[in-house]
């Protein structure tokens, strides 16, 4: 995946060498690390249609980290939204 976004970044002018495009910020703020688990069989092989009563056990998951989140950080709840423009606004709201 990581060597999939650089090649896109390569083709990309303007991720790199000029004004940032939109959308492009999840590409920039995500670190390789956070990629890691995409690449994992395990999590990766989930269409993105498929029924919600087939992907119970991912909403499980997601809901048991952002429960363990925001009892360490010390939120009544969290977003797991991406890293991406589309959170500043509910950053905003979260700081406010």
């Amino acid at each position: 995946m990581l060597r999939y976004l650089k090649r896109l970044e390569n083709k990309d002018l303007f991720l790199v060498h000029s004004m940032i495009a939109l959308s492009t910020c999840t590409m920039k703020l995500n670190a390789t690390s956070e990629m890691i688990p995409i690449s994992w069989p395990e999590l990766a092989n989930l269409h993105p249609f498929v029924p919600l009563d087939q992907a119970a056990g991912y909403q499980e998951m997601f809901e048991y980290f952002a429960h363990l989140l925001a009892v360490i950080i010390g939120f009544d709840k969290v977003s797991l939204q991406p890293n991406s423009g589309a959170g500043e606004y509910a950053g905003l709201l979260a700081i406010w």
